[in-house]
């Protein structure tokens, strides 16, 4: 069907006697169409659906690390919008759970007195300052 169509369109070009009008008229409704059918379907393609609002993320005694195997770049991870890792260096990042040291100590935060103790003010530092 299409090369009858191409067919009857070229012998529109040989017997018009301004040819040269005729195929810019066809060559822009050409590219008219293509450029409809293009966008037409870049425009049906949007991508996954948001899960929701991003929500923080709380664990403690650790971070949750993205590392990048190639390069080695970490991101720490504070807000979670989806599952799907990120990607660096075009890889999925892997995740990895780092523990927090405790300024503190263990032993000091699970005694009662550990709260409310307050450290001692340096010696150098003159009169008016904490």
């Amino acid at each position: 069907m299409l090369w009858l169509v191409v067919l009857v369109l070229a012998a529109l070009l040989l017997l018009a006697p301004r040819s040269d009008v005729v195929f810019a008229v066809l060559l822009g409704v050409g590219v008219l169409v293509g450029g409809g059918v293009l966008f037409r379907g870049l425009a049906g393609n949007r991508g996954p659906a948001a899960p929701g609002p991003p929500t923080d993320v709380v664990e403690t005694g650790t971070l949750l690390v993205f590392a990048c195997e190639t390069c080695g770049e970490q991101l720490v991870l504070l807000r979670k919008g989806t599952d799907a890792p990120p990607r660096h260096c075009a890889e999925k990042m892997v995740l990895r759970r780092v523990p927090t040291p405790n300024p503190l100590g263990q032993a000091e935060l699970d005694s009662p007195a550990g709260h409310q103790a307050r450290p001692a003010r340096p010696a150098n530092l003159p009169d008016g300052m904490s």
